[in-house]
């Protein structure tokens, strides 16, 4: 056992292989949980988990797993997230690997008292070897337990963690471990648009439910791309809603309403807002606790319910096909910040109501096409 910090830390770091036997018990017994203040939803593509258990198969060595001990005789997974969920699914027959087999569950009797209980439905074919199970339940995984820390010391491993490479997207950086209401806010307005709300805390078993099943991959994830409103109306590809960036709009769009003008569209203006004790950051705060994050998350709503029923009126039609009259298969999330805003200043500022919703429907046909045409007129 080691120190993780220095003298003025008081966290230790437990760091020891366990198999992926015992690694299992631990999911079963629910002592396996993810924290959705920092931790990033499921993202791993088939491949990913195939290479994972093929390295497990072939003894090769796979990278650690990081963990921090709670009170209630749990784990919090920091990193690892994605392996630990390969792992536990693959052992319950969600997937096969690359060659067409499944995991022989009646050679695990966890596994199969599970099974058994109804909580997993074991998916038939062909079956790994007995002593392919056996190297997978034997496999040492490395692993290392934080104990004793604190959730500001877990916000900085985890930041530093992610500060190499490029495993997050900017704004699931941004969100990670940020506890001020502005962050919180933007987590819970997402959270609603997409529908996946839930506690902040979540077993490992259940991340599924909040996690995006794209078009391609189909992994069975609870919430399916095509389904939400981001990618239903054409804002957002469903690659960008697995990246977060549905949070990153929704960013957008509060800290200019809240802040009171237009936020400059730069991962820098963002970034400033997110940073704890920066002038903007304070800025917005102060902002915020003005306005009421709970009248703002109501505000944010009606505008959305708004965007529906113009869309809705006379015929159901993307909002992107609506606004490009050309035919366009890009995102808009920029376009669409503006046209929230703007609905925000006239129905919410203004007092105004929608009487005509076929009418706005079409005042805004071929909308960004027209204003392009009169950009490029207007050009030097």
């Amino acid at each position: 056992m080691a120190l993780l910090w220095d003298a003025s830390g008081v966290s230790e770091l437990d760091s020891q292989s366990r198999s992926l036997q015992s690694l299992y018990s631990w999911f079963a017994e629910g002592k396996l949980s993810v924290n959705r203040r920092y931790q990033r939803k499921l993202v791993w593509t088939l491949e990913e988990k195939q290479k994972l258990i093929e390295s497990v198969l072939k003894q090769y060595p796979v990278p650690a797993i990081l963990l921090a001990e709670k009170g209630d005789d749990g784990y919090e997974i920091i990193d690892g997230l994605q392996r630990l969920h390969a792992l536990m699914s693959f052992m319950e027959t969600e997937f096969e690997t690359g060659d067409g087999r499944r995991f022989d569950v009646s050679r695990f009797a966890t596994a199969q008292t599970r099974a058994d209980e109804g909580i997993f439905e074991i998916e038939g074919g062909e079956l790994l070897t007995p002593r392919e199970v056996s190297a997978i339940l034997d496999y040492n995984m490395p692993v290392s337990v934080m104990r004793g820390a604190s959730e500001s010391e877990i916000d900085d491993v985890f930041a530093r963690i992610n500060t190499y490479g490029h495993r997050l997207s900017d704004q699931e950086r941004r969100q990670a471990g940020v506890q001020d209401k502005f962050a919180g806010m933007v987590r819970e307005l997402a959270c609603d648009v997409r529908g996946d709300v839930s506690s902040d805390v979540l077993d490992l078993g259940d991340m599924p439910s909040i996690s995006v099943d794209l078009p391609m991959t189909r992994h069975g994830y609870d919430v399916v791309a095509a389904d939400v409103f981001w990618v239903q109306q054409g804002i957002l590809r469903s690659t960008d809603l697995r990246d977060s960036m549905d949070e990153q709009c929704i960013a957008d769009v509060a800290a200019s309403i809240i802040g009171g003008s237009l936020l400059e569209r730069s991962k820098e203006a963002l970034d400033a807002i997110y940073e704890a004790g920066s002038v903007e950051n304070l800025r917005i705060s102060a902002a915020l606790d003005t306005h009421g994050v709970a009248k703002f998350k109501s505000e944010f709503a009606y505008c959305i319910d708004e965007i529906r029923k113009i869309c809705e009126a006379g015929g159901d039609k993307k909002l992107r096909s609506i606004i490009f009259a050309k035919g366009n298969t890009n995102a808009f999330p920029s376009v669409f910040a503006v046209m929230m805003i703007a609905l925000h200043e006239a129905l919410i500022v203004g007092g105004q109501m929608i009487a005509d919703y076929a009418g706005v429907k079409k005042a805004i046909t071929g909308l960004y096409d027209r204003l392009e045409t009169s950009r490029a007129s207007t050009a030097p």
